[in-house]
C-alpha cells in the first residue's frame, strides 16, 4: 500500500507541488508530513494507527526528490553531478545507518521485536510494573532529527543568486569554460513562485 501511495506521490503530487507552491515549500511540506509521520509510528500503539502512518509516510517520500529539484535549480551546471552525488551518498549513508541506529535505540528502551511470538499479558505488580509511555522511541528519534532539518530549511533561500563569473577578453570564464545563455540554464522542474 506504501509504495502505490508513493508512487502517486512522486508522480503526480509532486509536480502539482513543485508548479504551485514552488521547490522550498514542497520541501518544507515533504518534511511537515515526515515528522508527523514519525512522530504517528512514535506514539502509535494500535494496528490501525500503523496503516495510517503508513499513509502519511507515502506523501512524505516526496522530500527526497524536492530536495534533488530545489539543489538542481540552486547549483551551476559544472557542479551538477557532484552536487547530485553527495546528495545520493548522504541518503545512501542514512538508508545504511539508519536500521543500526534504530536498533541500538530499540535495545537502549528494551522493546522487544519478536515476528512471531504471540503477546502475552504479564502479571503486574508493584516491583515488575512498566508501563511503556513511548512504544516507538527510535520514531521520535527520528521526528527529532526531521524538526531540526525544518529548522534549517526554513532558511534556504527562496531564490538563487547566480554566482559571479569574471570572463577574460576571450569570453572564457575562470574556469576555463564558455559562459552559457540565461536561456541554456533552465531548470528541470520549473518554481513558479520565482
Amino acid at each position: 500500500m506504501v509504495g502505490i501511495l508513493s508512487i502517486i506521490a512522486q508522480t503526480l503530487l509532486l509536480s502539482v507541488l513543485m508548479k504551485k507552491i514552488g521547490n522550498k515549500c514542497t520541501v518544507l511540506l515533504g518534511l511537515g508530513f515526515q515528522l508527523f509521520q514519525l512522530a504517528w509510528y512514535g506514539f502509535g500503539s494500535e494496528p490501525w494507527m500503523m496503516w495510517g502512518a503508513g499513509a502519511v509516510a507515502a506523501v512524505s517520500s516526496i522530500t527526497f526528490p524536492a530536495v534533488s529539484a530545489l539543489v538542481s535549480r540552486c547549483t551551476d551546471r559544472d557542479q551538477q553531478g557532484a552536487v547530485q552525488g553527495m546528495i545520493t551518498g548522504i541518503r545512501g549513508l542514512c538508508n545504511g545507518l539508519g536500521p543500526a541506529l534504530f536498533g541500538f535505540i530499540f535495545f537502549l528502551f528494551n522493546v522487544e521485536l519478536k515476528e512471531l511470538s504471540p503477546v502475552e499479558p504479564n502479571p503486574v505488580t508493584p516491583d515488575t510494573e512498566e508501563k511503556r509511555v513511548i512504544p516507538g522511541p527510535p520514531f521520535l528519534f527520528g521526528a527529532c532529527s526531521v524538526l531540526l532539518a525544518l529548522l534549517v530549511a526554513v532558511f534556504i533561500p527562496a531564490q538563487h543568486a547566480p554566482a559571479l563569473k569574471t570572463e577574460s577578453a576571450s569570453g572564457v570564464t575562470e574556469n576555463g569554460s564558455v559562459p552559457v545563455s540565461d536561456e541554456d540554464n533552465e531548470p528541470l522542474l520549473q518554481d513558479s513562485s520565482l
